[in-house]
């Protein structure tokens, strides 16, 4: 008998992320990580103790991946780029989105307490944005998230009219955009 694989984390929160794209996060298991990696369940736990110790190390994965997609779109506006990346995420992972939004926060508590200060940092470094405080920009990011994760859901479902671009879902992102920070301003009297 040969010796055991070894196999970094990287490679197993890999070979987890792959199944998760695939057939969701509750799909992961030690066994299908394992069968996909071609060896025995016993490297796995050598670097994991269970599988919510494993999933905890997938969500990291998730939220560099949505860091990524957000740095690269750097158009100039960032409470744009925020949408445009959340958009992008939710087309190109759609079932690890549907994750994250569907199963009761389960997953999304972590993503947002991670994500959060850096999503607000962004909308700092925006100058439509730029007159209002932490909370109102947490407010304001709210209202958006409200309205693009419907959006994504129905990218991520395929339930938009089948004509319907990637630039017509951009187009009504930032017009609902420039609605909701109108709005707090006019509220604000930053408008007459």
């Amino acid at each position: 008998m040969g010796p055991k694989a070894k196999f970094t984390r990287e490679q197993i929160i890999d070979a987890a992320f792959e199944i998760a794209k695939r057939e969701g996060i509750d799909s992961i298991t030690m066994r299908k990580i394992a069968e996909k990696m071609g060896s025995s369940v016993a490297p796995i736990y050598v670097n994991f103790k269970n599988v919510d110790e494993l999933n905890e190390a997938l969500i990291e994965r998730i939220i560099s991946i949505s860091h990524r997609l957000l740095m690269e779109e750097n158009t100039g506006n960032p409470f744009r780029d925020i949408g445009i990346a959340s958009l992008r995420f939710a087309m190109e992972y759609s079932v690890i989105f549907r994750d994250l939004v569907l199963k009761s926060g389960k997953y999304m508590r972590g993503y947002d307490e991670k994500m959060m200060p850096t999503l607000i940092e962004e909308m700092q470094k925006d100058p439509e944005l730029k007159e209002f405080t932490v909370d109102e920009l947490k407010t304001i990011l709210l209202k958006m998230r409200i309205f693009q994760l419907g959006l994504s859901m129905m990218a991520a479902n395929s339930l938009l009219p089948k004509d319907y671009s990637k630039e017509d879902m951009i187009d009504i992102l930032s017009s609902t955009a420039d609605d909701v920070i109108m709005s707090a301003k006019l509220r604000k009297g930053f408008l007459k």
